[in-house]
């Protein structure tokens, strides 16, 4: 048994929803860091256009709301779909206050719609997939 695993199978559905969404959240954010930090070290040792690291940024989001919903899904082991689309939720609400507050350039609705949904779509299937491992 793994360590900080629920005992048994009916311990996981008495974990909090809220507590599960936090956790997922802040696995969502480390995977953030993680992969950009390896972004980082990648465009520090090779030579990327700058279109393709535009590109590539948004892609490190989706990731990482995915793997937090994953996360989120294995860890409750039920209703990973809901559970993925609260992270996901929650990981582009923080994200989107975060951009507002230090991004000064204006946003365009479209780009935050199809980014968001993106995000909510890939958080969901993390979920999914999270429950089913």
């Amino acid at each position: 048994m793994r360590a900080g695993a629920p005992r048994r199978e009916s311990d996981r559905a008495q974990i909090p929803i809220w507590k599960l969404v936090a956790l997922g959240c802040g696995v969502s954010f480390l995977a953030t860091l993680a992969l950009s930090a390896v972004g980082g070290v990648l465009t520090t040792l090779l030579t990327f256009e700058p279109t393709t690291i535009n590109n590539a940024v948004p892609v490190i989001g989706y990731l990482s709301a995915g793997i937090g919903g994953l996360w989120v899904g294995k860890r409750a082991g039920e209703n990973g779909g809901r559970n993925g689309l609260l992270v996901g939720a929650v990981y582009l609400g923080i994200v989107l206050l975060v951009s507002a507050a230090v991004v000064r350039e204006p946003m365009s609705f479209a780009s935050i719609f199809a980014r968001g949904i993106s995000t909510l779509i890939v958080s969901t299937l993390g979920g999914i997939i999270g429950v089913n491992l």
